[in-house]
């Protein structure tokens, strides 16, 4: 009798979980679409969109997730939906619109993208190192940290932008800006809302089956999360627009590592399951590596390298699997 009711709540968990990952993509799309429309009204860069607007769009749910999470003392969640994203935009975004329509990388993105790489490889082993120390892998002082560096990021990407903006970008009408912010602001209220759904079942879920929260965030969560992304990237790269595709899959990462990590971090100290948790780092590094090779060496990701970049994704959910079910096995 107690297996059956068991089952109903991981049943009921999984849907509302389903739902509100469903509504937390659709939304975030809302708020990107009309993020670009104000980009526009304000004539500011294609770079600028990407790396900056678009990507910290992109990052809402990780944000609020992380947010509403580490609110919950479930800071687990927070760090693992944040690398599970990061890998995801690298190993399975534009993996995939590199196996589907290839993607060029241009030299003069490649100073960008290459700067923001080893800025978050350096981060991602500092807190490899962190955690094999200790056990709290990110305090309050490291959130300070992080947020300032994104602010620095910031005022430079606008900076940037805005010096190489052009007035072609400056099509959208004041009305329409003005509906534009609307709908901003209701796609940002649902984002916020949806993600609590997202975390109170995840956690009910990551409970009732013995799961790791740090595993459930690495996995389906960072997979629901990172759809803003994929659905944004793929149409970019279909259209030819690499830069705007590598710009806010890149600076996702960036807003995700220290934004979103900063700002969980600040709320509540972040305490993480160890080995779900240090190869998640691990593979967000060997993303960031492999992309930095494609692009300095090969100026891009053609069919097979997609493929490549799609089997290491698939290899990273194994190796979460297995260590996961070793650590319920050891417990």
């Amino acid at each position: 009798m107690r297996s059956d009711c068991v089952l109903t709540d991981i049943l009921a968990s999984g849907a509302v979980l389903a739902v509100s990952v469903i509504i937390l993509a659709r939304s975030s799309g809302v708020v990107v679409d009309n993020a670009v429309k104000l980009s526009q009204f304000f004539r500011i860069s294609q770079i600028a969109i990407g790396f900056l607007l678009i990507a910290v769009s992109t990052s809402l749910p990780e944000l609020s997730v992380s947010v509403v999470s580490s609110t919950m003392k479930e800071g687990a969640i927070a760090a693992g939906n944040v690398f599970g994203s990061n890998i995801a935009n690298i190993l399975l975004v534009l993996g995939l619109g590199a196996f589907i329509y290839g993607v060029r990388i241009s030299t003069s993105n490649l100073k960008d993208i290459g700067l923001v790489l080893l800025l978050t490889t350096v981060l991602s082993l500092y807190m490899v190192f962190s955690s094999s120390v200790q056990h709290a892998a990110l305090g309050f002082v490291e959130g300070i940290v992080l947020l300032g560096i994104f602010l620095v990021y910031a005022w430079h990407t606008v900076r940037k932008g805005k010096a190489e903006s052009s007035d072609g970008n400056g099509k959208v009408t004041k009305p329409e800006a003005l509906k534009a912010f609307l709908l901003f602001g209701v796609g940002i209220i649902v984002v916020i809302v949806s993600s609590g759904f997202v975390v109170d079942s995840a956690v009910t879920l990551a409970r009732l089956m013995g799961l790791a929260e740090s595993f459930i965030g690495a996995t389906i969560i960072a997979l629901g999360t990172s759809l803003p992304e994929m659905s944004v990237d793929l149409q970019a790269i279909r259209k030819k627009r690499y830069g705007l595709a590598l710009g806010d899959a890149i600076g996702s990462n960036m807003a995700n590592i220290t934004l979103v990590l900063g700002a969980a971090a600040v709320i509540h100290p972040i305490t993480v399951t160890i080995p779900v948790f240090i190869a998640a780092l691990l593979f967000a590094v060997i993303a960031n590596m492999a992309l930095l090779y494609a692009a300095a060496v090969n100026k891009g990701l053609r069919r097979l390298g997609g493929a490549l970049f799609l089997l290491l994704y698939v290899v990273y959910v194994i190796v979460i699997f297995a260590l996961q079910f070793r650590e319920l096995g050891s417990g």
